[in-house]
């Protein structure tokens, strides 16, 4: 019993700052997407898409600064 809890406490100690660096990795992979995104030109498109779907729900044309005032 004793040996099972000197193991779980040097594997506890393992994993001291794991956390950190997950995040890290996380915050970097986003990065590296939203650089590939800028740099391809598709963002102009996707932004149109999203702009392009407000208006549809909102019932106003793509463009139109007039709403329907309701």
């Amino acid at each position: 019993m004793f040996i099972g809890m000197q193991t779980r406490a040097a594997l506890a100690k393992s994993d001291r700052g794991e956390g950190a660096v997950s995040y890290i990795a996380v915050i970097i992979l986003i990065a590296g997407i939203l650089a590939a995104i800028a740099v391809s030109g598709i963002g102009g498109k996707i932004t149109d898409g999203i702009g392009k779907a407000i208006d549809k729900v909102a019932g106003t044309e793509a463009g139109s600064k007039s709403g329907s005032g309701t």
